[in-house]
């Protein structure tokens, strides 16, 4: 009981994303999940699920895989390109080594098969929660030139230790530049994870980056021609 409830301690601060299609799965799984958590936020898709990591702070991802509209795959694909280190964990009904390969390659940290029990999920947050605790100490500042620098944990930018107000676009913007470090990423790659949707034009990230150059100047982020973007680090 007193191992239950130091992980709670633990646990009580952080949102977690809930993924699953199945409402009666999704109901009961989340009942037993807010055993640990006070903050779940749910959704029945990768791409509602998608859409609220963008919008709201997220600690932790659990997904089921196999859903309609987005697959958890697909939704984990995209955001491991937005953040490489946010914890995700698997529950799936498939143990075929296909999917096994797709989420070493995506660098889930667990994947607990359906149908799961109370031990199974302890044991998996207990994981978590000492990699989130055991690198909350470490430095997530990167530094950029000209006196500017992306705080990766509050997802905040500075410029000469005062901040820099952004929108939620740009915000995400600088979130994935600083996701590889020294990673070019293509129009085609920022205009996926920024919007989401079946609408292709190059125009949304030109316009994105043209206003945030007229807020932080030029030469923060670099264009380079024919292939994308990349941050100007101070290296």
């Amino acid at each position: 009981m007193q191992k239950i409830n130091l992980l709670k301690q633990k646990c009580k601060k952080l949102s977690i994303l809930y993924v699953e299609d199945e409402e009666k799965v999704r109901v009961q799984t989340a009942k037993t999940l807010s055993i640990y958590f006070d903050k779940i936020i749910l959704a029945e898709n990768g791409k509602e699920a998608l859409k609220k990591y963008k919008h709201q702070k997220i600690d932790i991802i659990f997904t089921d895989i196999n859903m309609p509209v987005m697959d958890g795959l697909s939704m984990i694909e995209l955001i491991r390109k937005i953040d490489i280190n946010i914890p995700i964990i698997v529950f799936s009904a498939y143990d075929n080594t296909e999917y096994l390969l797709k989420t070493i390659e995506y660098g889930i940290d667990g994947y607990i098969l359906k149908p799961f029990n109370f031990e199974q999920i302890q044991k998996i947050i207990e994981k978590v929660i000492n990699k989130l605790f055991n690198t909350s100490h470490q430095t997530h500042i990167l530094k950029l030139i000209s006196g500017f620098t992306w705080h990766i944990e509050t997802q905040n930018l500075y410029k000469n230790e005062k901040q820099v107000v952004l929108t939620k676009n740009e915000s995400s913007l600088f979130k994935l530049l600083s996701s590889t470090k020294n990673a070019t990423f293509l129009n085609e790659e920022i205009e996926s994870v920024l919007f989401n949707d079946n609408y292709s034009d190059n125009k949304r990230v030109r316009g994105l980056i043209s206003r945030l150059h007229k807020k932080v100047g030029t030469h923060l982020i670099k264009s380079i021609y024919g292939q994308g973007y990349e941050l100007n680090l101070d290296e």
